[in-house]
């Protein structure tokens, strides 16, 4: 039995729930986020539920998508982040 075949790993995991916090956060559905990301709505199930990397590429779009890195860290500028936006306008 192969490590693909077995429970998500602890890694996988931790990026499921930063996958699927930071959709519902940013208020898409799997659709939109996978259109958004060309990539399949499987693969945004298969994100969330922890499943193998397949293709580093589409969980890289889709966390791009969402303004996370694949480090784990939040990118420092998201799409849903309005504040800034407030900051550089100050003067």
């Amino acid at each position: 039995m192969s490590d693909q075949d077995d429970e998500p790993t602890a890694l996988n995991a931790a990026i499921a729930a930063q996958i699927y916090a930071a959709r519902i956060r940013g208020a898409y559905s799997i659709e939109t986020l996978a259109v958004l990301a060309r990539v399949d709505p499987g693969a945004i199930i298969g994100l969330e539920n922890g499943a193998p990397l397949i293709d580093a590429g589409v969980r890289n779009r889709v966390m791009d998508v969402l303004g996370l890195r694949p480090d784990g860290h939040s990118s420092p500028v998201r799409l849903t982040d309005l504040t800034l936006s407030d900051t550089n306008r100050q003067g």
